[in-house]
Protein backbone atom coordinates (compact mmCIF):
# COMPACT_ATOMS: atom_id res chain seq x y z
CA UNK A 1 0.00 0.00 0.00
CA UNK A 2 1.46 3.42 -0.71
CA UNK A 3 0.42 6.05 1.81
CA UNK A 4 0.15 9.86 0.62
CA UNK A 5 0.03 11.12 3.71
CA UNK A 6 -1.17 14.96 3.55
CA UNK A 7 1.02 17.12 5.28
CA UNK A 8 0.01 17.03 8.88
CA UNK A 9 0.83 19.42 11.47
CA UNK A 10 4.36 19.14 12.48
CA UNK A 11 3.69 19.61 16.17
CA UNK A 12 1.54 16.77 16.54
CA UNK A 13 3.70 14.14 14.33
CA UNK A 14 6.55 15.07 17.06
CA UNK A 15 4.22 14.23 19.85
CA UNK A 16 2.78 11.21 18.07
CA UNK A 17 6.76 9.88 16.76
CA UNK A 18 7.63 10.41 20.10
CA UNK A 19 5.17 8.30 22.11
CA UNK A 20 5.48 5.51 19.11
CA UNK A 21 9.49 5.51 19.77
CA UNK A 22 9.41 5.77 23.86
CA UNK A 23 6.70 4.21 24.68
CA UNK A 24 7.18 1.04 22.09
CA UNK A 25 3.91 -1.24 23.55
CA UNK A 26 5.29 -0.49 26.86
CA UNK A 27 1.60 0.58 28.06
CA UNK A 28 -0.10 -1.65 26.15
CA UNK A 29 -3.46 -2.11 27.84
CA UNK A 30 -3.77 -4.90 30.63
CA UNK A 31 -5.93 -7.60 29.48
CA UNK A 32 -6.48 -11.25 30.10
CA UNK A 33 -5.09 -13.54 27.65
CA UNK A 34 -8.62 -15.34 27.11
CA UNK A 35 -11.34 -12.37 26.98
CA UNK A 36 -14.11 -15.00 26.04
CA UNK A 37 -15.57 -18.25 27.89
CA UNK A 38 -14.10 -21.68 27.52
CA UNK A 39 -16.11 -23.82 25.84
CA UNK A 40 -14.84 -27.75 24.62
CA UNK A 41 -11.28 -27.45 25.16
CA UNK A 42 -8.86 -24.94 26.67
CA UNK A 43 -5.98 -22.43 26.52
CA UNK A 44 -2.34 -22.48 27.68
CA UNK A 45 0.46 -20.72 26.76
CA UNK A 46 3.40 -22.36 25.50
CA UNK A 47 6.62 -19.79 24.20
CA UNK A 48 9.43 -19.88 22.10
CA UNK A 49 12.88 -18.32 23.47
CA UNK A 50 16.46 -17.82 22.02
CA UNK A 51 18.96 -15.24 22.81
CA UNK A 52 16.64 -11.76 22.52
CA UNK A 53 13.67 -13.40 20.99
CA UNK A 54 11.08 -14.40 22.68
CA UNK A 55 7.58 -15.21 21.73
CA UNK A 56 5.00 -16.73 23.49
CA UNK A 57 2.02 -18.22 21.92
CA UNK A 58 -1.37 -20.00 22.78
CA UNK A 59 -1.98 -23.79 22.37
CA UNK A 60 -5.10 -26.34 23.01
CA UNK A 61 -5.41 -28.89 25.32
CA UNK A 62 -8.38 -31.06 25.97
CA UNK A 63 -9.28 -31.32 23.02
CA UNK A 64 -11.73 -34.34 22.20
CA UNK A 65 -9.60 -35.22 18.88
CA UNK A 66 -5.75 -35.74 19.65
CA UNK A 67 -4.70 -35.38 16.21
CA UNK A 68 -6.58 -32.56 15.74
CA UNK A 69 -5.42 -30.89 19.30
CA UNK A 70 -1.55 -31.17 17.16
CA UNK A 71 -2.27 -30.23 14.14
CA UNK A 72 -3.85 -27.01 15.25
CA UNK A 73 -0.85 -26.62 17.96
CA UNK A 74 1.21 -26.82 15.33
CA UNK A 75 -0.23 -24.44 12.45
CA UNK A 76 -0.62 -22.24 15.24
CA UNK A 77 2.92 -22.23 16.57
CA UNK A 78 4.22 -21.79 12.57
CA UNK A 79 2.15 -18.88 12.28
CA UNK A 80 3.34 -17.05 15.76
CA UNK A 81 7.00 -17.65 14.90
CA UNK A 82 6.31 -16.22 11.53
CA UNK A 83 7.07 -12.84 12.93
CA UNK A 84 11.06 -13.94 12.63
CA UNK A 85 10.87 -13.84 8.74
CA UNK A 86 8.26 -11.00 8.31
CA UNK A 87 10.64 -8.69 10.60
CA UNK A 88 13.57 -10.10 9.03
CA UNK A 89 14.91 -11.09 11.83
CA UNK A 90 17.47 -13.84 12.74
CA UNK A 91 18.86 -15.40 15.71
CA UNK A 92 21.72 -12.35 16.29
CA UNK A 93 22.06 -11.49 20.01
CA UNK A 94 21.73 -8.08 18.44
CA UNK A 95 18.13 -8.58 17.35
CA UNK A 96 15.44 -8.69 19.70
CA UNK A 97 11.61 -9.70 19.69
CA UNK A 98 9.04 -9.65 22.22
CA UNK A 99 5.70 -10.76 21.43
CA UNK A 100 2.62 -12.04 23.72
CA UNK A 101 -0.93 -12.97 22.63
CA UNK A 102 -4.52 -12.07 23.52
CA UNK A 103 -7.47 -14.67 22.22
CA UNK A 104 -10.01 -11.97 21.15
CA UNK A 105 -12.50 -14.89 19.72
CA UNK A 106 -13.08 -18.33 20.84
CA UNK A 107 -15.84 -21.00 19.83
CA UNK A 108 -15.86 -24.61 19.28
CA UNK A 109 -15.51 -23.76 15.43
CA UNK A 110 -13.31 -20.86 15.18
CA UNK A 111 -10.34 -19.69 17.25
CA UNK A 112 -9.03 -15.52 16.59
CA UNK A 113 -5.27 -14.86 18.02
CA UNK A 114 -3.82 -11.07 18.06
CA UNK A 115 0.13 -10.96 18.67
CA UNK A 116 1.18 -7.96 19.41
CA UNK A 117 4.59 -6.75 20.93
CA UNK A 118 8.04 -4.99 19.53
CA UNK A 119 11.06 -5.79 17.41
CA UNK A 120 14.24 -4.52 17.24
CA UNK A 121 16.68 -5.18 14.00
CA UNK A 122 20.76 -4.83 14.26
CA UNK A 123 21.41 -1.80 12.39
CA UNK A 124 17.83 -0.29 12.77
CA UNK A 125 17.26 3.41 14.21
CA UNK A 126 14.67 2.59 16.54
CA UNK A 127 12.36 -0.61 17.79
CA UNK A 128 9.11 -1.47 15.77
CA UNK A 129 5.72 -1.97 17.25
CA UNK A 130 4.65 -5.04 16.06
CA UNK A 131 1.16 -7.16 15.67
CA UNK A 132 -0.12 -9.74 13.71
CA UNK A 133 -2.85 -12.13 13.61
CA UNK A 134 -3.99 -16.13 13.43
CA UNK A 135 -7.34 -17.13 12.48
CA UNK A 136 -8.14 -20.86 12.71
CA UNK A 137 -11.26 -22.54 11.63
CA UNK A 138 -10.98 -25.34 14.57
CA UNK A 139 -13.51 -27.72 12.88
CA UNK A 140 -11.53 -27.70 9.55
CA UNK A 141 -8.17 -27.51 11.18
CA UNK A 142 -7.10 -24.74 8.67
CA UNK A 143 -5.95 -20.74 8.84
CA UNK A 144 -8.79 -18.67 7.50
CA UNK A 145 -7.72 -15.12 6.02
CA UNK A 146 -9.92 -12.58 5.15
CA UNK A 147 -10.99 -13.11 1.85
CA UNK A 148 -12.60 -16.38 2.89
CA UNK A 149 -15.22 -14.89 5.52
CA UNK A 150 -15.90 -11.47 3.28
CA UNK A 151 -16.21 -10.59 -0.18
CA UNK A 152 -13.80 -7.11 -0.17
CA UNK A 153 -15.35 -4.67 -2.59
CA UNK A 154 -15.91 -0.55 -2.44
CA UNK A 155 -18.80 -1.32 0.29
CA UNK A 156 -16.44 -2.90 2.46
CA UNK A 157 -13.59 -0.42 2.19
CA UNK A 158 -16.37 2.65 3.48
CA UNK A 159 -17.33 0.37 6.02
CA UNK A 160 -13.67 -0.04 7.38
CA UNK A 161 -13.04 3.71 6.64
CA UNK A 162 -16.31 4.35 8.89
CA UNK A 163 -15.48 1.30 11.55
CA UNK A 164 -14.11 2.42 15.10
CA UNK A 165 -10.82 3.09 15.60
CA UNK A 166 -9.20 0.86 18.26
CA UNK A 167 -5.79 2.42 20.19
CA UNK A 168 -3.54 0.02 21.57
CA UNK A 169 -1.48 2.43 23.69
CA UNK A 170 -3.21 4.70 25.99
CA UNK A 171 -0.83 7.20 24.95
CA UNK A 172 -1.05 7.02 21.12
CA UNK A 173 -4.59 8.25 19.84
CA UNK A 174 -4.81 8.99 16.37
CA UNK A 175 -8.62 10.28 16.24
CA UNK A 176 -7.98 12.43 19.41
CA UNK A 177 -4.89 13.53 17.56
CA UNK A 178 -6.61 14.95 14.50
CA UNK A 179 -4.25 12.78 12.14
CA UNK A 180 -7.20 9.52 10.68
CA UNK A 181 -9.12 11.92 8.43
CA UNK A 182 -5.78 12.94 6.54
CA UNK A 183 -4.42 9.42 7.32
CA UNK A 184 -7.39 8.23 5.28
CA UNK A 185 -7.11 11.18 2.49
CA UNK A 186 -3.86 9.74 1.96
CA UNK A 187 -4.83 6.00 1.10
CA UNK A 188 -5.89 5.48 -2.56
CA UNK A 189 -8.76 2.96 -2.67
CA UNK A 190 -7.71 0.76 -5.10
CA UNK A 191 -4.53 0.15 -3.62
CA UNK A 192 -6.42 -0.42 -0.71
CA UNK A 193 -8.89 -2.75 -2.00
CA UNK A 194 -5.96 -4.53 -3.52
CA UNK A 195 -3.96 -4.80 -0.20
CA UNK A 196 -7.08 -6.49 1.83
CA UNK A 197 -7.03 -8.86 -0.87
CA UNK A 198 -4.10 -10.04 0.17
CA UNK A 199 -4.51 -9.61 4.03
CA UNK A 200 -3.48 -12.20 6.48
CA UNK A 201 -1.35 -14.18 3.35
CA UNK A 202 2.10 -15.13 4.36
CA UNK A 203 5.63 -14.04 3.41
CA UNK A 204 5.95 -10.84 0.79
CA UNK A 205 2.11 -11.27 -0.64
CA UNK A 206 0.99 -9.43 2.62
CA UNK A 207 3.77 -6.83 1.73
CA UNK A 208 1.01 -3.72 3.33
CA UNK A 209 1.11 -5.56 6.43
CA UNK A 210 -2.72 -6.49 6.91
CA UNK A 211 -4.58 -8.53 9.27
CA UNK A 212 -7.82 -9.28 10.62
CA UNK A 213 -9.01 -10.85 13.89
CA UNK A 214 -12.45 -11.01 15.41
CA UNK A 215 -13.82 -10.31 18.58
CA UNK A 216 -17.83 -11.31 19.87
CA UNK A 217 -19.48 -8.33 18.08
CA UNK A 218 -16.90 -7.04 15.39
CA UNK A 219 -14.41 -7.38 12.93
CA UNK A 220 -11.15 -6.35 13.28
CA UNK A 221 -8.70 -4.47 10.66
CA UNK A 222 -4.41 -4.26 11.23
CA UNK A 223 -2.94 -1.66 8.98
CA UNK A 224 0.64 -1.22 8.54
CA UNK A 225 1.10 2.61 8.80
CA UNK A 226 4.31 4.63 9.25
CA UNK A 227 6.43 4.59 12.80
CA UNK A 228 5.78 8.40 13.50
CA UNK A 229 1.84 6.61 13.37
CA UNK A 230 2.51 3.45 15.49
CA UNK A 231 3.50 1.05 12.90
CA UNK A 232 -0.16 -0.02 12.99
CA UNK A 233 -3.40 0.80 13.63
CA UNK A 234 -7.09 -1.28 14.24
CA UNK A 235 -10.35 -0.24 13.18
CA UNK A 236 -13.14 -2.62 13.88
CA UNK A 237 -16.54 -3.01 12.26
CA UNK A 238 -19.54 -4.55 13.36
CA UNK A 239 -20.74 -7.66 12.10
CA UNK A 240 -24.57 -6.41 11.53
CA UNK A 241 -22.90 -3.75 8.72
CA UNK A 242 -21.30 -7.14 7.21
CA UNK A 243 -24.29 -8.73 6.41
CA UNK A 244 -23.94 -7.78 2.29
CA UNK A 245 -20.29 -9.16 2.21
CA UNK A 246 -20.54 -12.05 4.27
CA UNK A 247 -19.60 -15.21 2.47
CA UNK A 248 -22.79 -17.75 3.31
CA UNK A 249 -21.49 -20.51 5.69
CA UNK A 250 -17.83 -19.14 5.99
CA UNK A 251 -18.51 -16.28 8.96
CA UNK A 252 -18.45 -17.48 12.08
CA UNK A 253 -20.77 -14.38 13.60
CA UNK A 254 -24.01 -15.83 10.98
Amino acid sequence: MKFRLLTIVPIVILLISCSAENKVHSDKKEVSKETVPALSYKVESDSYAQNNINIIYPKLVDLPNDKKEEVINDLIRVEALGALESYSLDLDSHNTLEVDYQITYKSDDFLSIQYIGSAFNKGGAYPLNVFYTTNIDVDKEIKVKLTDLLEIDEAFLQELKNGIYKSYDDNLNLREEGVMKDFWSGVKDQDLLNDLKHADEAGGANNSGIFSYLTQDTLGISLAVPHALGDHLEMEIGYEKLSGNSKSGNSPWE
